[in-house]
């Protein structure tokens, strides 16, 4: 498609709590109907990959393989996971699940950086950066399949986030923004999902009820705060949707790059996106 990649915005709520702010009501309707066309998008962007072939394992187990080990595989393989992702986070979210929400947003959040650090290496061209080569082949390195084999196994060291978010500086250089600010800001909000990811204190008192006296393991009781965590959400999914253009302009998909540009640009004119 010759698409030239447009700058990565991490978009995000910047304190602990994740923050609450004025909706919009536009913007929420808009980002919950852009989330329903992600599956269309996702598997519009692995049909070329499709179907994939069945490897058999041991007795009577099937595994399901891409039919090409290639970078664009690992940006559509990452691409599904992470639609599958926002979409799941949004239902928790409603449901009152914050916690779990927020820590399943992180994972999203790194399948977008990864995602964002191939695309970023194969519309450079030319041989692929060492790091990202290395990303590429452990992700379609079969994983150990007993426990023996994982002990016989050699300590696998997986390329680092850091690595992987130099890409974000790249091209934040050469859309003429400070990348090393927007970084920042990423490594901020990584800092405040990990949270979630542990288990933090602050996280473990985030869902007591005063009223109460009890921890609301059954979802969040307050609207605010479900309303708080479903605008998360929508702020990650601006890194979505970013990933999944980057995906079809190195996959020379025209109809999902054109249609995820137009929703980016959309965002970025009204709220939660706007000012975030």
């Amino acid at each position: 498609m010759g698409a030239k990649l447009s700058l990565v915005v991490i978009k995000g709520v910047p304190k602990l709590s994740l923050g609450t702010r004025k909706k919009s009501m536009i913007g929420l309707s808009f980002g919950r109907n852009l989330v329903d066309q992600l599956d269309r998008w996702a598997n519009e962007l692995a049909s070329p990959l499709m179907p994939p072939r069945e490897v058999f394992e041991e007795g009577t187990e099937i595994r399901f393989e891409f039919r090409e080990h290639i970078p664009h595989a690992v940006m559509i393989g990452k691409s599904i996971r992470a639609v599958s992702g926002i979409r799941a986070a949004l239902v928790l979210a409603d449901l009152g699940y914050i916690t779990e929400c927020a820590a399943l947003l992180r994972m999203v959040s790194d399948f977008s950086t990864e995602i964002i650090a191939v695309g970023e290496a194969l519309n450079r061209g030319g041989k692929l950066p060492a790091s990202i080569q290395k990303f590429v082949d452990q992700y379609f390195t079969q994983k150990p399949r007993t426990p023996e084999q994982l002990s016989e196994a050699e300590r696998t060291r997986y390329v680092s986030r850091e690595d992987l978010m130099k890409a974000e500086l790249r091209l934040a250089k050469s859309a003429h923004i400070d990348g090393e600010q927007q970084r920042i800001v990423h490594r901020y909000l990584n800092m405040a999902y990990d949270a979630y990811i542990h288990g933090s204190y602050e996280t473990t008192m985030e869902l007591y009820d005063p009223l109460t006296g009890l921890f609301m393991m059954s979802g969040h009781a307050s609207t605010s705060k479900r309303e708080e965590f479903v605008e998360a959400v929508l702020l990650k999914l601006h890194e979505v949707i970013i990933a999944l253009e980057i995906t079809a302009a190195v996959t020379a998909n025209a109809s999902i790059f054109k249609a995820a540009r137009k929703a980016r640009h959309k965002m970025d004119a009204i709220e939660p996106w706007k000012h975030s």
